[in-house]
C-alpha cells in the first residue's frame, strides 16, 4: 500500500484488512456482551436511564434536578440544554431507545479506535493489528463500563477530539461551537480555555463563550424566562451537591498527596499549591514546545494531556478516566515505531510506567479483582496515580523522540 500520500479514512478501511478485522471482532464482542448482560438481567444501562427519564421530565414539565432516576444515585447533573439531544430517544419505548443508544456507543468505540489510530499513525501503517489490539485491551474496563452504564463519556471525548481536529485545520468557528456545546455537558472542560487563549485561538474562545450563554438561555423558549432561571439554578445546585471537598477526592492530585505523602486530611491551601505547581509545570512544557516549533498551533500531546488531567484536578466519577485514551493510543503506537522496543533502554521506563498503570487502570473491575480490591483502586487513589503515570509515560516518550530527532539531525 502506498503511504506516501494522504489516505482518506474510508479508503484505508476499504483497502486494509487489519481495521476491517478489528471492527468485525469488536462488533461481535460488543453484541455478545449485550446478549450476556440481557440474559443475566444486568442490561440496565443505568446512566442512560437517567438521560432518558430526564428528557421525559423536561418534556412533561416535571422535576428534573434533585430526583433520582432509575437507581438511588441516578441524579441528572447536566445543563437543561443537554436534555435536548435525548428528546428523540425519549419519545421511544425505553428498551428500543436503550438498544439504539447501545449501538451508538458500539459504533463510536469502533470508529474512534480506528480514527484515532489513523491520526496518530500519520499514514505509516505499521503493526496496525498489534497497536489496535493492545490499545483496546488497555481500554477494556473503561469501554465495558461505558457499555454497561450507557454513559456519554465517550461522546464527550469524541467531541474534544473533533475540537482538536477543527483547531488543527484552522476551523475555529466549528471548534468554538462544539466547545461551547461540550461545556454545557461538562463544565470541567473549562481547563482547555486558558490553553486556547495561550494559543491565540481567539475566535474559537469567544464563540464558545457566546454559545454557552445561548445554550443557557435557549430552554427559555420552551419553559419561559422564570422557568428556565429555576432550571439553571437547580443545575448549579446539582453540580455543587455532587461535588466533595477536593482535598478529600481520592483520585485527584490533592487527595493523592494528602493520603500518600501527608498521610492525613489536607488543608484546603494544598489545593492552591498543587494546582499552581501543576500549572507551572505545564506552562514550562508549553514554553519549551513553542520555542522549538516557533508557532501557536494546537498540538496533540498538549491538548490531550489537559483532557486526561481533568479527573486528576477536579472531583469526577471514575468513568471519566477513559479520557486518557488518546494518550494511551499515542504511547503504544510510538513504542511500536521503535525497533526492538522491549530491549531498548530508552523506552524501558515508558514500558514500566504503562505496566504498573495497567493493573489499577485496566483491571479495576469487581468481576476481575473482586469488590474490595476494586474499591481500593477506585477509592484509594491508585486509579488517579495510574492515570498520572500514563500521562508521564506519554511525556517521557515524546521527550525521547525529540532527543532522537536532534541526534539524527546532528549526524
Amino acid at each position: 500500500m502506498n503511504t506516501s500520500t494522504q489516505i482518506s479514512f474510508i479508503n484505508w478501511i476499504k483497502d486494509e484488512r487489519s481495521p476491517q478485522l478489528f471492527a468485525g471482532i469488536s462488533f461481535i464482542i460488543c453484541l455478545s456482551y449485550f446478549a450476556l448482560e440481557t440474559s443475566n438481567g444486568r442490561a440496565q444501562m443505568a446512566d442512560f436511564r437517567v438521560y432518558y427519564d430526564a428528557a421525559n421530565a423536561f418534556l412533561s414539565d416535571t422535576q428534573l434536578y434533585g430526583k433520582a432516576f432509575g437507581v438511588s444515585s441516578g441524579f441528572y447533573k447536566y445543563s437543561p440544554f443537554a436534555c435536548l439531544p435525548f428528546v428523540p430517544l425519549a419519545i421511544l419505548p425505553y428498551k428500543v431507545a436503550s438498544f439504539i443508544f447501545y449501538l451508538l456507543i458500539v459504533g463510536s468505540v469502533i470508529w474512534f479506535s480506528l480514527y484515532l489510530y489513523k491520526t496518530i499513525s500519520e499514514n505509516k501503517f505499521e503493526k496496525t493489528g498489534w497497536i489496535l489490539g493492545l490499545t483496546a485491551l488497555y481500554m477494556t474496563d473503561h469501554i465495558e463500563r461505558e457499555l454497561h452504564l450507557g454513559n456519554i463519556n465517550l461522546f464527550l471525548l469524541i467531541a474534544a477530539f473533533w475540537i482538536f481536529e477543527f483547531l488543527k485545520n484552522k476551523k475555529q468557528i466549528w471548534a468554538g461551537l462544539l466547545y461551547g456545546l461540550l461545556l454545557l455537558f461538562k463544565p470541567h472542560f473549562l481547563i482547555l480555555l486558558p490553553y486556547f487563549i495561550w494559543k491565540k485561538q481567539w475566535k474559537a474562545s469567544i464563540i464558545s463563550v457566546a454559545f454557552v450563554f445561548i445554550g443557557l438561555l435557549f430552554p427559555a423558549l420552551l419553559k419561559g424566562w422564570i422557568g428556565n432561571l429555576h432550571l439553571v439554578h437547580d443545575w448549579f445546585a446539582a453540580m455543587r451537591d455532587h461535588s466533595i471537598k477536593l482535598e478529600e477526592s481520592p483520585n485527584t492530585i490533592y487527595g493523592i498527596f494528602n493520603h500518600f505523602i501527608l498521610r492525613q486530611p489536607g488543608h484546603p491551601l494544598s489545593i492552591v499549591i498543587l494546582l499552581g505547581l501543576t500549572s507551572a509545570v505545564f506552562l514550562f512544557f508549553l514554553i519549551k514546545n513553542q520555542r522549538k516549533h516557533g508557532n501557536t498551533d494546537v498540538r496533540f500531546l498538549e491538548f490531550f494531556i489537559l483532557v486526561a488531567l481533568i479527573p486528576n484536578l477536579v472531583h469526577t466519577d471514575t468513568e471519566h478516566f477513559m479520557w486518557t485514551w488518546p494518550l494511551i493510543a499515542y504511547t503504544i503506537a510510538e513504542l511500536f515505531k521503535k525497533k526492538n522496543t522491549l530491549f531498548n533502554s530508552e523506552s524501558l521506563a515508558v514500558i514500566v510506567l504503562l505496566t504498573i498503570s495497567f493493573i489499577p487502570y485496566c483491571l479495576n473491575s469487581p468481576d476481575i479483582v473482586g469488590k474490595k480490591l476494586r474499591f481500593l483502586f477506585d477509592e484509594g487513589g491508585l486509579l488517579g496515580i495510574a492515570n498520572l503515570f500514563i500521562i508521564a509515560a506519554a511525556v517521557l516518550l515524546n521527550k525521547i523522540n525529540v532527543y532522537s530527532q536532534k541526534v539524527k539531525s546532528i549526524e
